[in-house]
């Protein structure tokens, strides 16, 4: 069976110089960008923010080349996964992809078609994944599961959550940690790995 056709990360870089030269840039960002789609797909679960934030880590690892002292391809793929990461991190924590980088470095993120879109979904294995976390949500706690619910599925700020509640917003805060975590254990138990879901 072939492989879908891949190149739903044609962003365009405005004009600016790599520390490395511009044709090695380009080769980097070629050979990285659909892999970085993916790895945010499976953790988002959304095809479009996955690409919104391929894109910001990209623009990011742009603003922040004075800093890379890798001197080859596999140094530069750790250093740009480790951007990924904290990216990942701050979309969480935020509930928003920055732009901040994307805007500096004049990325243009284009709109997915429906097609790149699914084609996104199916290469990620979302719906198996969405599958895995909606039976794994079943087995939390009804009080973690509603403070997940609130908190990551409708993105409602934690005094929100609280009110909700009816409980304090540390009782929310630990509601949703826990939940996290025991919606953790439950994939790792369906033969998902924390490196897949992290």
């Amino acid at each position: 069976m072939s492989q879908p056709e891949r190149g739903w990360h044609t962003m365009n870089m405005k004009g600016r110089s790599w520390l490395w030269s511009a044709q090695r840039y380009e080769a980097f960002y070629a050979a990285n960008a659909d892999d970085l789609v993916l790895f945010f797909a499976r953790r988002v679960l959304d095809p479009q923010v996955a690409l919104d934030l391929a894109a910001e880590t990209l623009a990011q690892a742009f603003v922040s080349r004075q800093s890379f002292r890798g001197d080859d391809d596999v140094a530069a793929r750790s250093w740009l996964y480790g951007i990924a990461r904290h990216t990942l991190a701050r979309y969480l924590r935020k509930g928003a992809t920055e732009r901040r980088a994307i805007e500096r470095v004049g990325i243009d993120v284009p709109a997915l078609s429906e097609e790149e879109h699914r084609r996104v979904e199916e290469q990620a294995g979302i719906e198996p994944l969405r599958a895995a976390v909606r039976a794994a949500l079943q087995t939390t706690k009804p009080a973690q599961r509603d403070a997940l619910r609130l908190r990551v599925v409708e993105e409602r700020p934690y005094p929100e959550v609280a009110a909700l509640l009816g409980v304090s917003e540390q009782t929310a805060r630990a509601r949703v940690s826990r939940g996290l975590r025991s919606l953790a254990a439950a994939l790792e138990l369906q033969g998902l790995s924390k490196e897949e879901l992290a």
